[in-house]
């Protein structure tokens, strides 16, 4: 039925809707962190009355911190409790609360762009989701370089300049990060499936990578001057 009213629309009516929906759409994901936060503002500690059941022992709820450095604690049980409703997983509920705390607690700049609409939230959260292991006064520093910078260049330049502001911020998790990608390298081989085809999945240095393809190609090569047309 919609379908089928959007049919009836020209192509300038029909452009303005989609730019409408687009731009509610982008509202509703920054209503979408509001409410994140002011929910978890409820279960700061110090202002949650005490639950049916809540104890300090062993088992029971807990304080956490969710989005790093310089956020505020809240009580561990919540973040179930919300996932629940909004309709995601624990660990999906737990990610996005961590994200939202921490654009407004270590990303100020960006916060503030994201609530004036000037910063798309989904980008946003990845700048929360990318620095979560720097401490508050390094994520200040990357805040006030790349604010600017979120909504107006492509996500693969943006990620250059966020990983120069991190080294630049905190030049020693920089290292650990590094060598932590380095310890995922690897080769791993999936399971056949009913067509007898398997997926082999290599993960290595960009050196050893470009060599296994040249080695490939020189292969196919020497196969295509045997008559073998295959790609």
């Amino acid at each position: 039925m919609f379908e089928t009213e959007l049919s009836m629309l020209s192509t300038a009516d029909l452009l303005e809707s989609a730019a409408e929906e687009r731009a509610t759409e982008q509202r509703s994901a920054t209503r979408s962190l509001v409410h994140a936060v002011v929910y978890a503002d409820r279960f700061h500690p110090d202002v949650c009355p005490v639950r049916p059941g809540r104890r300090a022992s062993d088992g029971r709820e807990r304080v956490v911190v969710l989005g790093g450095d310089g956020c505020p604690p809240i009580l561990e049980f919540c973040v179930s409790e919300y996932g629940a409703v909004v309709g995601m997983s624990p660990g999906v509920a737990r990610d996005y609360l961590a994200n939202a705390l921490a654009l407004r607690h270590r990303f100020p700049f960006v916060w503030a762009r994201v609530l004036s609409e000037e910063v798309t939230a989904w980008k946003a959260r990845n700048l929360a989701r990318d620095c979560e292991k720097l401490s508050l006064a390094a994520a200040l520093y990357v805040d006030k370089r790349v604010a600017h910078l979120l909504d107006t260049i492509s996500p693969t330049r943006l990620a250059k300049i966020i990983k120069a502001a991190k080294m630049h911020a905190d030049p020693d998790l920089a290292k650990a990060e590094a060598a932590e990608k380095t310890d995922e390298r690897g080769v791993w081989v999936g399971r056949s499936d009913e067509h007898g085809t398997k997926t082999c999945v290599i993960k290595a240095s960009s050196g050893a990578v470009r060599r296994h393809k040249a080695k490939i190609d020189e292969i196919a090569d020497a196969l295509l001057a045997l008559g073998d047309k295959r790609s």
